[in-house]
């Protein structure tokens, strides 16, 4: 796999930037920027933060911001896997338990109030013995109004599942390996990799649709997709990468 980090700290490096300047360029504050680039992700106030700038750091490098939140949910989980809370959910929950509260209370304060109303007849004498069948009286506390009961809400939609992510592995191969520029999805996708690919070392992309290479020498350079070896070819090539195969595009 990619480093979030060094890929961030080597773009902009590329672009002569430092920390302030891009502070100033994205309005993100230069200690969250220098955490992303040392992937200290817990400085971060929440995930929902670190995406978002995750996305917007790496744009404004020119880098594609999808591809490094991909990278991003494959090591630290995403944001149904997290916990993050569904506020929508919630607020559409209709509120059944305060109304049972309110009826409850509602009961409570009447039978207290005809309490007090005999309490105040007696004291006052209203209620005192005529004779033996004498006899103080009071109306039994008003019903409380029934509740309406409440639906049911309805159950949610089935969520359509987004395609399992595969691992393609650039390695770089014999004596020299590969001088390699990677872009993400296609060749108009934006620039994640540019630099030689050592012999012996390689990049590790977890992606849900494809990678763009341009390779400067296809012989130093090995790619696997999904544990399954593609083959390559052509001296100085570009291929689009995909799922179910390497397509030469010149």
């Amino acid at each position: 796999m990619f480093e979030i980090g060094n890929s961030l700290r080597e773009a902009r490096m590329r672009k002569g930037l430092d920390i302030l300047d891009c502070e100033a360029g994205t309005k993100i504050r230069a200690k969250y920027l220098r955490a992303m680039e040392e992937e200290q992700f817990d400085l971060m106030p929440s995930p929902t933060y670190v995406r978002g700038f995750l996305r917007t750091y790496g744009e404004y490098l020119d880098l594609d911001g999808q591809l490094i939140i991909d990278e991003y949910e494959s090591r630290f989980g995403s944001l149904s896997e997290l916990g993050e809370p569904d506020l929508a959910r919630r607020r559409a929950r209709p509120q059944r338990r305060p109304r049972r509260r309110r009826s409850e209370a509602q009961l409570l304060w009447l039978a207290i109030g005809g309490v007090l109303a005999v309490a105040l007849l007696v004291w006052l004498g209203i209620g005192e013995d005529d004779g033996p069948d004498a006899v103080v009286s009071t109306a039994p506390p008003a019903a409380a109004p029934a509740t309406q009961p409440v639906p049911e809400p309805a159950p949610d939609a089935t969520p359509v599942e987004a395609p399992e992510r595969v691992a393609i592995v650039l390695t770089g191969t014999g004596a020299e390996g590969s001088y390699l520029q990677v872009r993400g999805r296609n060749q108009n996708g934006k620039l994640v990799y540019d630099g030689l690919l050592p012999s012996g070392d390689r990049l590790v992309y977890r992606v849900k649709q494809g990678i763009y290479i341009s390779a400067g020498n296809t012989d130093g350079l090995a790619v696997t997709v999904a544990g399954e070896p593609v083959a390559i070819e052509g001296g100085t090539a570009q291929y689009l990468i995909t799922r179910s195969e390497a397509r030469r595009l010149g």
